[in-house]
């Protein structure tokens, strides 16, 4: 995920805002007693998690069924460019455990078009929505990625596009656009629907990131920096959050960690970082830990 990667994290302030007044209004208040946790990487096809992640010889063939001993979960950032065909989802989904999600992006022929609602879009998302209907209880939290200049004029637009969408199935939005992702009839109209406001944290778009939760499932995109001490630091904060949103009533969590095209393995220690900080700080979840097949492991913080 390149969209707000920085070099130079100098300067920056990581603090995370305030979630607004009105966010309130969508937590029950009730302190979740087992929560479901989802933590992993945004891919698992990269050769460099062999011998950190993954034995030394892994085949690539194998590389989905060695991910998903590690992890509980993965974005599938490859469906943004049309629905798989029956027999890959069928490979995927056969190689990973029960229990495991993967989360897939929704086709950007569907979710970036000026209507939502055009009889070709509506179209290819039944096509895309029987797909992941193939994949059971091994399909985890769709997220659906609209245009940046999507605004409040659209709101009776999205509506007619979330009716389309199954109870049977979870979804999250995500929109890079701060004065819409934010607002209230935005969070109303996805909380009316139970779907996730994606929380996208980069270093170089603050402005877009919030801690409004529309629905009992709290979705966070993690773009880190190359493991610099500001991406633990990053990380610390979201686990503080995620014990509050715990407290509040939020029963289910995904983090999928992204790290830059030149380490794309460090969001697997990312992501291990995580768990290991969590199941320090709420041991009863007991989450498992990822084996480490390096000898040299970035420094925890």
């Amino acid at each position: 995920m390149k969209y707000g990667y920085v070099e130079n994290v100098t300067g920056i302030d990581f603090q995370l805002p305030e979630a607004p007044l009105f966010s309130q209004k969508y937590l029950k208040g009730e302190k979740a007693s087992q929560p479901l946790i989802y933590i992993g990487s945004s891919v698992w096809s990269d050769k460099d998690f062999k011998g950190n992640f993954y034995p030394e010889k892994t085949p690539q063939k194998n590389f989905l069924k060695e991910y998903s001993k590690q992890f509980n979960t993965v974005e599938v950032n490859a469906t943004r460019y049309g629905t798989p065909r029956a027999s890959t989802l069928e490979t995927w989904k056969s190689s990973v455990p029960e229990g495991f999600k993967l989360c897939f992006k929704m086709p950007q022929i569907i979710t970036q078009r000026k209507n939502l609602l055009a009889i070709d879009v509506l179209a290819r998302l039944e096509q895309f929505i029987l797909a992941m209907d193939s994949m059971g209880s091994k399909s985890g939290t769709t997220f659906i990625l609209l245009q940046n200049s999507f605004n409040k004029e659209r709101l009776p637009e999205l509506r007619g596009f979330l009716e389309q969408l199954p109870n049977s199935q979870k979804f999250a939005i995500e929109v890079r656009n701060p004065n819409f992702n934010q607002s209230e009839a935005f969070c109303d109209l996805l909380h009316e629907f139970n779907i996730s406001n994606v929380i996208t944290d980069t270093a170089g778009e603050r402005s877009i990131i919030h801690k409004t939760v529309t629905s009992n499932s709290a979705f966070i995109r993690f773009v880190g920096n190359g493991l610099l001490d500001t991406d633990y630091t990053r990380i610390n904060s979201w686990i503080d959050q995620i014990e509050i949103w715990v407290n509040q009533g939020v029963h289910e969590f995904f983090c999928l960690h992204h790290q830059p095209n030149q380490a794309r393995r460090l969001s697997g220690f990312a992501a291990k970082y995580m768990i290991d900080q969590i199941n320090l700080r709420l041991p009863n979840l007991k989450i498992k830990s990822p084996h480490d097949y390096s000898s040299i492991t970035p420094i925890e913080k």
